[in-house]
């Protein structure tokens, strides 16, 4: 009688582990969506600001400057004079 009281004991143990087991996985299914939309989001994102920039015939610099150090680097009037043209130019 004590043996099956611990089978029924050790059951109840396992259906527990397993009920948590399975939280834990829908709560990581649900985490993985959540970060592949995220991730879609930005993909989106990027595509779309580098649309802008192939249109507009931009460089990373123009957008986000002094993000990318170099070596001659141009002046702030002096790019924004090039940005100006590139854009007279983009609109022809």
């Amino acid at each position: 009688m004590s043996s099956l009281k611990q089978l029924e004991q050790q059951k109840a143990e396992l259906d527990l582990k397993i009920t948590q087991s399975l939280e834990i996985l829908k709560k990581m299914d649900l985490d993985l969506e959540q970060a592949r939309l995220r991730q879609q989001a930005v993909d989106q994102g990027t595509a779309q600001i580098m649309a802008v920039m192939e249109k507009y015939n931009l460089t990373q610099e123009d957008i986000f400057p002094g993000s990318i150090p170099k070596i001659g680097t141009v002046k702030p009037k002096e790019s924004q004079t090039l940005a100006e043209m590139r854009q007279y130019f983009n609109r022809r």
